[in-house]
């Protein structure tokens, strides 16, 4: 009898736990917030384009590298937060939170992958992550995504930054020296480039204009909003 009683016992408790543990998973589920969701569906959709040696130097590195990214992007968000008000003129407040949540998770990988010890190639991983903010920016305001023209506009825009993240390339490149300081100039343009990129797109998209089909207009967008971040950000040393 006893015996019986004890397996009872521990099977009651096994149960239990199982029981606490799914609970404690669901409260954890339930405390996830829209944003988060986001970025975790964004992160996993762009890593799994990357080839797996990419991949798994991003992944081993994710926990620094987050951390040291949301850093960056809590810093230049009031500071560019006006600017992007400005230009965004025309754009209702609805469309704007829905965009803000693909945009910022874009910007918050861009910066993840600046962070990451990748020397010489970060510029170029954000061709996929920006590809992937673009398709989903197109899909909020229901239109057609084309990926192949999509590819050739990106690696445009992205060379636009590749100047600027030479700098931080080259001091992750000496041994036991920069790496923070290199990565922290790399996530810096990487995100600034990718969060101008986004609201160009939600302007573009908003006022009826084809990205495509207007190719030098989306350009020439992106360039004047990105200046105007630049020049915001030095004004701010």
């Amino acid at each position: 009898m006893k015996n019986i009683f004890k397996k009872k016992t521990t099977d009651e408790k096994k149960r239990s736990s199982k029981k606490a543990s799914k609970e404690s998973t669901k409260k954890e589920q339930n405390s996830v917030t829209p944003d988060e969701k986001e970025f975790d569906s964004f992160f996993s959709e762009v890593i799994k384009k990357f080839p797996e040696k990419t991949s798994s130097i991003i992944l081993n590195s994710y926990g620094k590298s987050k951390e040291r990214a949301e850093q960056i992007l809590a810093k230049s968000k009031n500071q560019f937060d006006s600017i992007f008000d400005e230009f965004l003129q025309g754009v209702d407040e609805d469309t704007r939170k829905k965009c803000h949540k693909t945009i910022h998770a874009a910007s918050l990988t861009a910066a993840i992958i600046g962070c990451s010890p990748i020397p010489f190639s970060d510029a170029f991983l954000l061709v996929p992550v920006q590809l992937t903010m673009m398709a989903r920016l197109h899909k909020i305001f229901g239109q057609s995504w084309s990926e192949s023209m999509g590819k050739s506009l990106g690696k445009e825009i992205v060379v636009v930054g590749l100047g600027k993240s030479a700098v931080g390339n080259i001091i992750k490149l000496i041994p036991a020296v920069g790496t923070v300081t290199g990565a922290a100039i790399n996530a810096t343009v990487a995100s600034t480039i990718t969060e101008t990129l986004g609201w160009v797109t939600v302007k573009m998209l908003n006022d009826g204009e084809d990205i495509f089909e207007q190719t030098m207009t989306f350009k020439g967008q992106f360039q004047t909003l990105f200046k105007a971040v630049q020049n915001s950000n030095k004004k701010s040393k």
